[in-house]
């Protein structure tokens, strides 16, 4: 079986992305969503991984609609603890359910 992929995007795809990536990887983990590859972009990214990406988690407001599901994740540039617990949550019950 193959690993589902979430993109996790900001802008620039460095430090946000990345800090973002690191929580959904390790709350993915401690939910036993083990098959599964997180991924760190930028918003341009999303159209060159569009047939690869099972979720989308994005630290910016993406208004344009996908076929896969877009999670926001603005909660992990704020320190928002519950914010960042929900966030993985529908990541997880998303993965989970396809």
């Amino acid at each position: 079986m193959s690993k589902k992929l979430v993109l996790v995007v900001c802008g620039a795809g460095t430090l946000t992305s990345v800090i973002a990536s690191q929580g959904i990887e390790e709350g993915l983990k401690k939910r036993g969503v083990n098959e599964v590859q997180v991924k760190t972009g930028r918003i341009d990214d999303i159209e060159r991984f569009q047939n690869q990406i099972s979720v989308l988690v994005s630290t910016m407001n993406i208004r344009q609609q996908y076929s896969f599901p877009v999670v926001n994740a603005i909660a992990f540039l704020i320190g928002d603890d519950y914010g960042m617990e929900k966030a993985i949550d529908k990541v997880a019950d998303i993965l989970k359910d396809n």
